[in-house]
Formats: structure tokens, C-alpha cells, sequence
């Protein structure tokens, strides 16, 4: 009888529609309001950092304070702008051909697409390697929390032109659509002079690299020419396609030059067509084409400028994305750039030893234990380190806060003498 009395107890929070909002508000669940905190944060931070200043220095705090409002509201403007534009993710998953796909920077380039839910062809040489490759990536993908991904697997030969269009129609046929083809198959040689190479490695080389580049980039050519929208190609450069020497892997150098080449060739022919060319730089991958061959100095070297073909893809991989969902053509993206180099060079004490020691053993851990062992959640870390965007807008916002301060303080009566 008491409850009966008493009736239902209200709940606080659903009384009143602008109740509710302000609950949902201050739980994070205002899908308008959500996100506001990092421009909100950009704008007051360097007013208050400048308006704290020109008080502490005796200066009127009411033009700083403004000043510093208006510089944060203008790089957050140019933060949304680089969000919505620049970096803009695509809106639905992407169907992508990738070559070479059953190890290394391939197949970390798979894991990493899977993982942000586009669907992957990827090729090898051996249907037991592709099989392998497929099944790993299925269980990595699952292991990290993803859906269940949709990657598939075809065992061709890039040099073999029948190979290659027997890829596009299993891609094809798995998609319906393709909307970007990735031509990472490619092989190094061993590091030797030219005249210390076999026939055998040479013809290799250059088969993989340079004939499988181009009979891939016609196939996708000819594919993307035949479908509504046209679609992208990304041709991998490396060293000798800036035209600099290759000491040791002149094949290598003179084929990554030729790519060079016929990229900027065919993007020529191919104006005013919806077929987009991109080049896709990924530095130094510590993989076993890189390894082979190298001497004790070279690995002390790898040390400071390579990385583990994760980390680069996880870089990679976003910038990809947002090149094909911008409908952008001709972008050139670069893991090791001129000055991540010198960086890497002026801090080279702390690197060494990171995968060799001073004898040339490797004492970094297998792909499987980066992945899924003991050492995921460092990968992890490192993965999301190089994922980040706008690093040089983050960098010219703290110099613009750090030099209004440096003026308010050569301005401040009593420093001037």
C-alpha cells in the first residue's frame, strides 16, 4: 500500500529533455558535442598560457588573452580542416589487390587494412605460402578484437602476365570491385657487386621488380579503365628511384628507377581519366631481403634507420586510405623522409642495439611474438605512435605559444631595463 502511495521514483536525469542533454553531456554521449574537447583545449590553452604570462611580466592581460584565443580557434580550424579533408578516412571498406602480400611489409600492409575492415587479395609465389599468409592474418586480425576479415589469397607470379590476370579475376570475382591495387612484390638480391651476381639473381631482380610492376600496373590499368569510378595504383619506390647509386644492389637501385620512371610516365598519359598513380616510399624494412647478405656494419646501421614492417605499415596504411578516399592522384608517401633521417642519425647512440648487438645477432623477437606474444602491447605502442596525424601542425602550435610568450617577456617594462 506505502509504494502504491509512493507511485514510480523518478529518475533525475530523464525529468527533462535538457536534463537528459546535459547527462549526456557530462557522460561523453552528446554525438553533436562529442569531440569538442580538443578544440575547446586549443583555443584556451594558449590564451591562458599568454594571459598567465603578460600578468606574471606586469602587462595588460586582455589583448594576450585574445590573441591567444584567436591563434588557438585558427589552428583549430586548420585541424578540422586536415580531419574532414586532408586526412579523411573513407566512408565505406576499401577492396584492395596487394602483391607480395604473404610476408614482411606485405603482409603487415594486409593486417593493417584488415584491421580497419577493408577487404584484401593479397599474392605470393606458392599457394602454400598464400595459404599460410591467409590463415595468420585471419587469426591476428581476430586475436586484436576485429571482425572476422575478409582476405583471400592467390598464388601468381607478377613476371607472368597470364598470372597476373588471373589475379584480377579472382579479385574480381571475391569484390565484385577493386578500388586500389598495391604493387609491393619485389626482391632485393643479394648484397654483392654486380659482378659477383649470378645470372640467376640479376634476371630475378629485375623480373620481380620492374616486369612485375609494370604487368600489374597494366592489368589494374585496364581493369580500373573497364569500371564506373576508375580506381588507384600505388607503385613501391626504394633505393635508386631518387636516382642516387646503390653500391652493392645496382639491379635492385636500376629497377626502383625505372618504377620511378614509368609512374611519373603514366601518369602523364593517363590525365583526364578517373585512374589515379600514387608512390608509396616505406624506408628501411628490417625483413629477411634486406638481411640477406648484409655484413656486421650494415646491421648496426639497420639499427638507426630501419623498422619492423608493423611499424611502417601502421604509418602507411592510413595515408593509403585517405589518398583513395580524397580521389586524390599522384601522392607521394614517405616513411623515412630527409629529415626523420637526420633525426634518426642525431640519435643514434640511443638506437643502437635496438635490433643487433655489436656482433650482428638479431635480438629482436619473431613476428608471431610482435603480433600476438608477450611483446603486442609495445607493438601496439609503437603502431599508434606512427598512426598519428598532423605532427608538423602540432609542432607549429607549440612554437606559436612558446614564441608569444618569448615576445610578452622582450616586451615586459621591467626586463627592458
Amino acid at each position: 500500500m506505502t509504494q502504491l502511495l509512493r507511485g514510480p521514483q523518478p529518475d533525475l536525469f530523464q525529468a527533462h529533455p535538457k536534463i537528459r542533454q546535459v547527462h549526456h553531456v557530462l557522460r561523453g554521449r552528446h554525438t553533436r558535442l562529442r569531440g569538442l574537447e580538443r578544440p575547446v583545449g586549443q583555443i584556451l590553452l594558449p590564451a591562458y598560457v599568454w594571459g598567465t604570462a603578460s600578468a606574471l611580466l606586469g602587462l595588460h592581460a586582455a589583448v594576450p588573452v585574445i590573441s591567444g584565443a584567436a591563434v588557438g580557434g585558427l589552428f583549430a580550424c586548420l585541424h578540422r580542416f586536415c580531419s574532414h579533408r586532408v586526412w579523411r578516412a573513407p566512408a565505406q571498406p576499401l577492396s584492395i589487390v596487394l602483391t607480395g602480400g604473404s610476408r614482411g611489409l606485405g603482409k603487415a600492409l594486409a593486417r593493417e587494412l584488415l584491421a580497419g575492415g577493408d577487404r584484401v587479395l593479397i599474392t605470393s609465389r606458392g599457394q602454400e605460402a598464400v595459404d599460410a599468409a591467409v590463415a595468420e592474418l585471419r587469426e591476428e586480425v581476430l586475436a586484436a578484437g576485429g571482425r572476422d576479415p575478409q582476405i583471400f589469397g592467390v598464388a601468381a607470379d607478377v613476371s607472368d602476365a597470364a598470372g597476373v590476370a588471373a589475379v584480377e579475376a579472382a579479385a574480381v570475382a571475391a569484390f565484385g570491385r577493386v578500388d586500389a591495387w598495391v604493387n609491393n612484390a619485389g626482391y632485393s638480391g643479394s648484397f654483392q657487386t654486380m659482378t659477383d651476381q649470378t645470372d640467376e639473381q640479376v634476371a630475378q631482380v629485375v623480373r620481380t621488380n620492374l616486369l612485375g610492376t609494370l604487368l600489374c600496373t597494366r592489368q589494374a590499368l585496364r581493369l580500373f579503365a573497364s569500371q564506373p569510378g576508375g580506381g588507384h595504383v600505388f607503385n613501391m619506390d626504394g633505393a635508386g628511384a631518387d636516382g642516387f647509386a646503390t653500391p652493392n644492389y645496382a639491379a635492385y637501385g636500376a629497377t626502383k628507377a625505372g618504377i620511378a620512371h614509368l609512374t611519373a610516365t603514366l601518369r602523364r598519359e593517363l590525365e583526364g581519366t578517373p585512374v589515379r598513380l600514387h608512390t608509396v616510399s616505406p624506408g628501411m624494412i628490417l625483413t629477411d631481403l634486406l638481411l640477406e647478405g648484409a655484413t656486421t656494419a650494415n646491421k648496426q646501421a639497420f639499427n638507426i634507420l630501419c623498422e619492423q614492417p608493423e611499424t611502417t605499415a601502421a604509418f602507411l596504411v592510413p595515408r593509403i586510405r585517405s589518398a583513395i578516399a580524397r580521389d586524390a592522384n599522384g601522392t607521394y608517401t614517405r616513411f623515412l623522409t630527409p629529415a626523420s633521417a637526420l633525426m634518426r642519425l642525431a640519435t643514434a647512440p640511443v638506437r643502437l642495439g635496438r635490433f643487433f648487438d655489436a656482433a650482428g645477432r638479431a635480438v629482436y623477437p619473431p613476428e608471431r611474438e610482435r603480433i600476438l606474444g608477450r611483446h603486442a602491447k609495445v607493438t601496439a605502442r609503437r603502431q599508434a605512435a606512427v598512426r598519428r596525424r598532423g605532427g608538423g601542425l602540432a609542432l607549429a602550435y607549440n612554437l606559436s605559444v612558446l614564441v608569444g610568450v618569448l615576445v610578452m617577456v622582450a616586451e615586459a617594462p621591467g626586463l627592458r631595463g
